[in-house]
């Protein structure tokens, strides 16, 4: 994990404690479909996850026709939840399943790596919305308690957004949590009196213009009878 970025690395760590991903995508008639499956790459590198699947298996039709997705990881006894939205594609490498493959695929697999109806399904990753709070009963009550008493969030737990489309991952408050909602506030209420003040001095100079163009007018006539 050396070198890679913090807040990649910690998205990888709260990855390790879940396996199971739910995959969301877009079936017939737009509705949306979810089904599990088992992350195969614990190592997340920022850039994409990988799951074993059937070729010929409905998801697999429906990323073809819409590829955009979402991967929810939940762990009750962990209090970690994660939610990414991604693109995937279906990708037979033989050199990625051959690093990703394991005896305990034969279970679904039974004809190998080799088989004609095995793929993996390539996700790449746009963003992460993750939480992750205490995980025992007595720190979850105990910061319920705190949070109740000081009215701040952040007791409850980290949750924070990942934007891992640009070059560098930037993290963020989530739009629901209270200190995004009061500076949307504070940014919405500054602007309409900066409008305010431009619109005013575009009225003072509206003014103004009229008078000094009639004031030239009256002077006009007065030049060409003295010179006439």
């Amino acid at each position: 994990m050396a070198g890679i970025d913090k807040n990649v690395k910690r998205i990888g760590e709260l990855l390790k404690k879940i396996d199971i991903a739910m995959l969301t995508t877009t079936g017939a008639g737009g509705f949306l479909m979810s089904r599990p499956l088992s992350t195969q790459d614990a190592r997340f590198d920022g850039r994409r996850v990988w799951f074993f699947t059937e070729t010929d298996s409905p998801k697999v039709a429906e990323i073809r026709r819409n590829p955009k997705v979402n991967l929810a990881y939940a762990s009750k006894g962990k209090n970690v939840y994660i939610s990414m939205t991604g693109t995937a594609r279906p990708n037979r490498d033989p050199e990625m399943i051959e690093e990703l493959w394991s005896d305990a695929m034969k279970a679904f697999f039974p004809k190998g790596k080799n088989d004609p109806n095995l793929t993996l399904l390539e996700v790449d990753v746009h963003s992460v919305e993750y939480w992750d709070g205490p995980g025992s009963w007595i720190g979850k009550a105990v910061s319920f308690l705190i949070a109740r008493v000081t009215k701040k969030e952040e007791v409850m737990g980290e949750n924070r957004i990942v934007d891992l489309s640009a070059k560098r991952p930037r993290k963020r408050l989530p739009p629901s949590h209270a200190n995004a909602r009061s500076g949307a506030k504070t940014a919405a209420a500054r602007a309409p009196k900066k409008t305010a003040k431009k619109t005013a001095a575009k009225r003072v100079a509206a003014k103004k213009a009229p008078a000094k163009r009639t004031t030239a007018m009256k002077k006009a006539p007065r030049r060409t009878r003295a010179s006439s």
